[in-house]
């Protein structure tokens, strides 16, 4: 049971030619990838949260997406940000999201000035948070140990979950995958091409 993936997002902001939000923080434990899929998956990973953050848009849901044996899980804090993480379909959906709303908590008391203008450039403040967002990745690869922040999980019983069973549903409406990955400059060249040959053997995101 891992999280590979995380992020956050300033919900309203848009990332001049990254059509989606303004990316505050990132952090990744692609160790158990192999050395020549990590680049490409943290791309992908990247690509995905930046717009499950844009259409995530209500504060205080909660939504997940499953695909091929993955999880996607996004958080829209009413701290005024919005954190997503990709784990493995077996880690526990509940320490999910007491993991992304205690990054939310964390990044807004070591970024204040995030609750404003935060520019238009991905990760402003990320020398900030940077190592912090590392060390919570780090700590919620177990569970077990995690799901100690009882609070946390009681508070976001709170909140509306959201389960989305493709990752088309997810995104905003009328948004189809292999558009997304076109227009995407999140993604380099060689990722696009490693999707486009994926798809024609069925096979594709089976790295994540």
């Amino acid at each position: 049971m891992k999280i590979l993936f995380s992020a956050v997002f300033k919900p309203g902001t848009e990332a001049p030619g990254k059509d989606g939000p303004v990316m505050l923080s990132q952090a990744a434990e692609l160790s158990s990838l192999g050395f020549f899929q990590r680049s490409t998956a943290k791309e992908v990973f990247v690509m995905f949260s930046r717009q499950f953050a844009k259409a995530s848009t209500e504060p205080g849901q909660r939504s997940s997406v499953r695909k091929d044996g993955y999880m996607s899980h996004v958080y829209h804090s009413p701290m005024g940000v919005v954190a997503v993480c990709f784990a493995d379909d077996e880690y526990p959906q509940r320490v999910a999201f007491g993991y992304l709303s205690k990054v939310c908590e964390d990044f807004v008391l070591a970024v204040p000035q995030s609750r404003g203008d935060c520019g238009t450039a991905d990760l402003p403040h990320e020398a900030l948070f940077a190592a912090k967002h590392q060390e919570l990745l780090v700590k919620f690869q177990d569970p077990g140990q995690a799901d100690q922040l009882t609070q946390i999980m009681a508070e976001l019983e709170k909140t509306k979950l959201v389960l989305h069973e493709t990752i088309e549903a997810a995104l905003e409406r009328g948004c189809k995958i292999e558009t997304l990955i076109n227009k995407s400059n999140d993604l380099s060249g060689s990722s696009k091409m490693f999707f486009k040959t994926a798809k024609k053997q069925n096979q594709c995101c089976t790295f994540m």
